[in-house]
C-alpha cells in the first residue's frame, strides 16, 4: 500500500487538530473537558483512552522530568500505572475543567520538545497510513477510482475523532444520492442543518452551514458531504449536527465549526 503524499499528511495535521487547538498543534494541552483527564498534542492523545501513556513512556523518564520539573514525576506515575490512577493524578492539576497554568506550561514544553515531536510524528504516520488505506478502499469501492486529498483528510479526521466508518459503505452513499437525485441530495442535508434548534454556538454553526453548502457541491464534494451526513446519523442525536459541521467542512472545503469560519482552499480542498 502506497504511503500518502507528505503534503496530504501536513494538511490533515493542520485541519484535524486545528478545529481543537489554537497555535502549534504539537504543543496542545487541555484539561478534563471530556472526562479524559488531560488531552495533549496534535491529535489530542489523552489519559482516559490510554493513548498518551505509550507516548510518554516511549520518550523516557529523563525527558519527562527535564521538561516538567514540577509535575514530571506525577505525569510519569500517571502514565505508568492504571488509567484510573492516572486520571486521579492529572485531575488534581485542574481548576474545574481547566489546567492550572504551571501544569499547562509544562505539558506544552513536553509535547513541543524534540523527542515528543518525533513520537507524535510516528503516531501521526500510523494514523495517516490507516486513513490512506481507508480512502483507497473507499475510492475503489465507490467508482473504481483513486483517493483524493479531500477523501484522505476526511478519513484522517474520522479515524482520529470518531474511530472509523462503522456501517457506512460506498453503496449506501450511492443509494442516498440516487434516491434524492444528484442535484438535490445536498438539499436534504442542508434542510436538516437549517432545522437544528437552540442557542448554542454549534447550533448556529449548523444553521450557517445549511445556507453555505446548499447548491454548492461538485460530484466529489457531494459524495463526501453525504458520507458526512450518513456517518453523523450514527452519533448521539444530540451531537449529530456537531459531527456533521466538522466532517461537512472537510467535504466542502469551508464551513463553520466551533464558532469559527474555516476555509481550506489553501490546502487544496
Amino acid at each position: 500500500m502506497a504511503n500518502p503524499p507528505a503534503d496530504w499528511i501536513k494538511s490533515a495535521v493542520k485541519i484535524t487538530p486545528g478545529f481543537e487547538v489554537a497555535g502549534d498543534p504539537y504543543m496542545g494541552a487541555s484539561g478534563n473537558f471530556d472526562g479524559m483527564g488531560i488531552s495533549c498534542g496534535a491529535l489530542q492523545w489523552n489519559i482516559g483512552q490510554n493513548s498518551l501513556q505509550p507516548m510518554v513512556k516511549a520518550v523516557g523518564q529523563p525527558v519527562v522530568l527535564a521538561a516538567m520539573p514540577t509535575y514530571g514525576a506525577q505525569i510519569w506515575a500517571a502514565c505508568t500505572g492504571t488509567v484510573r490512577n492516572g486520571l486521579a493524578i492529572v485531575n488534581g492539576w485542574q481548576n474545574g475543567k481547566a489546567l492550572k497554568p504551571v501544569a499547562k506550561a509544562e505539558l506544552r514544553a513536553l509535547m513541543g520538545g524534540t523527542a515528543m515531536r518525533a513520537q507524535q510524528d510516528k503516531v501521526i504516520g500510523e494514523v495517516a497510513g490507516r486513513a490512506h488505506a481507508g480512502a483507497t478502499a473507499w475510492a475503489r469501492g465507490y467508482d473504481d477510482g483513486t483517493p483524493s486529498k479531500r477523501l484522505f483528510c476526511w478519513f484522517f479526521d474520522i479515524i482520529t475523532q470518531n474511530g472509523g466508518l462503522e456501517t457506512l459503505s460506498p453503496q449506501r452513499v450511492k443509494d442516498f444520492i440516487a434516491a434524492n437525485s444528484p442535484d438535490h441530495a445536498d438539499d436534504v442535508i442542508c434542510d436538516f442543518l437549517a432545522a437544528v434548534k437552540g442557542t448554542a454556538g454549534h447550533v448556529k454553526d449548523a444553521n450557517k452551514n445549511g445556507l453555505l453548502w446548499r447548491n454548492k457541491p461538485d460530484a466529489e464534494q457531494m459524495m463526501v458531504l453525504v458520507m458526512s451526513y450518513l456517518r453523523s446519523n450514527t452519533a448521539n442525536p444530540k451531537w449529530q449536527h456537531v459531527v456533521l459541521n466538522r466532517k461537512g467542512t472537510i467535504a466542502m472545503g469551508e464551513g463553520w465549526v466551533n464558532g469559527a469560519k474555516w476555509d481550506f482552499s489553501s490546502e487544496g480542498l
